[in-house]
């Protein structure tokens, strides 16, 4: 059974950040939650913990709920939500910055991120 992560537990990861930046939009951490739980006609939109993490990191890539450090912050929320779902990534720190700031730019969709996501993960 999956384990979400909830808004005030992406706030903590905010605040593990550097200069500890405000949340702007609270609204967003919501929709970031809610959307790794969607679902529709009875079935999960995100079929899998990937998707799921993939989702949560186009939220705030492309959403920007913080006053600075996005990136940095939908990377450590879309790895926290697989760690805490027994999903170990191995990458390397460049990949995994190119593959937010691709997400932020549209040149990433979910499918995409969680592909790569799951490329990188041992369980």
């Amino acid at each position: 059974m999956t384990r979400f992560l909830i808004p005030q537990e992406l706030l903590q990861i905010a605040q593990t950040l550097p200069g500890d930046p405000a949340c702007v939009d609270l609204g967003i951490l919501d929709a970031v939650c809610v959307r790794a739980q969607s679902h529709y006609m009875g079935r999960d939109v995100y079929a899998s913990d990937w998707l799921k993490a993939a989702a949560m990191l186009e939220t705030i890539a492309l959403h920007e709920p913080l006053e600075a450090k996005n990136e940095f912050f939908a990377w450590l929320v879309a790895e926290t939500f697989l760690n805490t779902n027994g999903v170990v990534l191995h990458y390397e720190p460049e990949e995994a910055l190119a593959l937010v700031m691709r997400a932020k730019h549209k040149g990433a969709r979910v499918q995409e991120i969680a592909a790569q996501l799951r490329s990188w993960s041992t369980s």
